[in-house]
């Protein structure tokens, strides 16, 4: 199930804002930054709705998060915003998360962010690779 419609979420731990413009099953919602999980059931107590009335582009923000109608900016260079209630939007995100974390954290315990998974195709140790290099030591 995809989400049509484009949003920008001001991540709860570290702030920065991600957007995503075509999220679908299968993708999960973490930060660009900090690999913090963007969608959870208290992101409706501590994060405001607005959409733009141009291009439709909803923005999560922390409720701290200064935004005003007629003078924030969207992407699209549009200025003029809609308050929206994220209690729907939220919920409709996080079923599509949850179905897709559901699968895959199930399989993915032990997933380490900066090492591959070990492939088990390769002939020996992957270090082997280079301490066979016949041109190695002449």
């Amino acid at each position: 199930m995809a989400v049509e419609q484009p949003f920008l979420i001001e991540c709860p731990a570290c702030g920065i804002d991600n957007v995503y413009s075509d999220f679908t099953t299968g993708k999960s919602a973490v930060c660009n930054q900090c690999r913090e999980k963007l969608l959870s059931p208290n992101l409706i107590n501590s994060h405001k709705g607005h959409t733009c009335d141009n291009c439709d582009m909803a923005f999560i923000l922390k409720n701290e998060t200064e935004f005003m109608s007629g003078e924030s900016e969207c992407q699209c260079g549009g200025s003029d915003f809609s308050v929206i209630d994220i209690g729907p939007f939220v919920a409709n995100l996080q079923t599509v998360e949850a179905s897709s974390f559901d699968e895959d954290e199930s399989k993915d315990d032990d997933f380490d962010w900066c090492r591959p998974n070990s492939d088990d195709s390769l002939d020996g140790d992957y270090n082997n690779m280079f301490d066979d290099d016949p041109g190695f030591g002449k």
